[in-house]
């Protein structure tokens, strides 16, 4: 994939926790899953709210979720995981579920710890328990 020979040191360090905290198989398959789960994040939380949670990400993450509308939509767990597994390389939801929590956990660990309190507070708690990996 073009997009991991060009993309910077910091995408190539997110996507490589991605892919060793979710056993995916390779780094496409880690990035395809980072920009579906931020994508779907992104539709479940406020602009303002994405903007400053992923602000210390990097760029490749942030250019994941610019193109949306600033309307966060109620969505449950499953509906989450459904939209992310549309996206990626399973449509087994418990392993989506798995892989998704890969994905938030290392933003967890981007991010400052305020910051994703903020952005939990917005979801339905079913989906804020993905961010405790």
């Amino acid at each position: 994939m073009t997009e991991s020979v060009q993309s910077s040191p910091q995408w190539q360090s997110f996507v490589g926790e991605v892919r060793r905290a979710s056993g995916v198989e390779s780094t496409a398959e880690a990035e395809t899953l980072v920009r579906a789960t931020l994508r779907t994040l992104g539709e479940s939380i406020t602009a303002g709210e994405l903007d400053e949670l992923v602000e210390p990400l990097p760029k490749e993450a942030r250019d994941a979720v610019h193109d949306r509308s600033g309307q966060a939509r109620q969505v449950d767990k499953n509906g989450f995981l459904d939209r992310v597994s549309a996206d990626i390389y399973t449509t087994d939801l418990d392993t989506t579920e798995q892989q998704v929590r890969a994905v938030l956990s290392t933003v967890r660990s981007w991010t400052e710890p305020g910051e994703v309190d903020d952005t939990v507070a917005q979801l339905p708690s079913s989906i804020a328990a993905l961010f405790r990996g």
